[in-house]
């Protein structure tokens, strides 16, 4: 046997034994995350608006367009940098969208999560922005920053109605 042959072979044989599931203990734990979510009712996810730039503090992915720049500030919106002069790009405005993380750009529409929504916003004119389309319930709910299940009386089903959630913080 070639030394490639039984390199294949002992690769697929510790491929296979780190693939079994039955020696993979199952979480037992009953342990609930420490985050406690921040909802807001459905009907305030279609306020976005520009504001005066603002300070960059927990950034998320960046994303350039054209001659700007879009700096997600993660579950708080978009920094609009222009960057025309890469050697001094100016901070000219704050696109405030709750609960958004992703972002991508096409023909001056911006698509973004809003909470578990897609959301179309015409940005042709960066300072006068305008959602054009909204996809609800695409997404699954966010999750803790922990990644632990979320306490049960935080779940859909005992949440009030018409809520989502819109950031994580500590409890108290």
């Amino acid at each position: 046997m070639s030394i490639a042959k039984i390199f294949i072979f002992i690769s697929l044989s510790l491929l296979c034994v780190g693939c079994r599931t039955d020696t993979i203990a199952p979480s037992t734990s009953s342990k609930y995350s420490i985050y406690e979510p921040i909802l807001a009712d459905r009907s305030e996810l279609d306020s976005i608006r520009i504001t005066e730039p603002k300070t960059i503090l927990n950034t998320g992915k960046i994303y350039s367009y054209g001659a700007y720049l879009l700096i997600n500030e993660i579950d708080k919106g978009y920094h609009i940098i222009d960057n025309s002069d890469a050697a001094n790009p100016k901070n000219i405005g704050f696109l405030s969208i709750s609960a958004t993380r992703e972002v991508a750009v096409r023909n001056n529409v911006l698509y973004c999560d809003n909470a578990t929504d897609l959301i179309t916003v015409n940005i042709s004119d960066y300072l006068h922005p305008k959602i054009v389309g909204r996809v609800i319930n695409i997404f699954p709910d966010s999750e803790p920053p922990d990644g632990l299940p979320v306490d049960p009386q935080y779940s859909p089903t005992n949440r009030p109605k018409n809520t989502v959630i819109i950031e994580w913080r500590l409890r108290k």
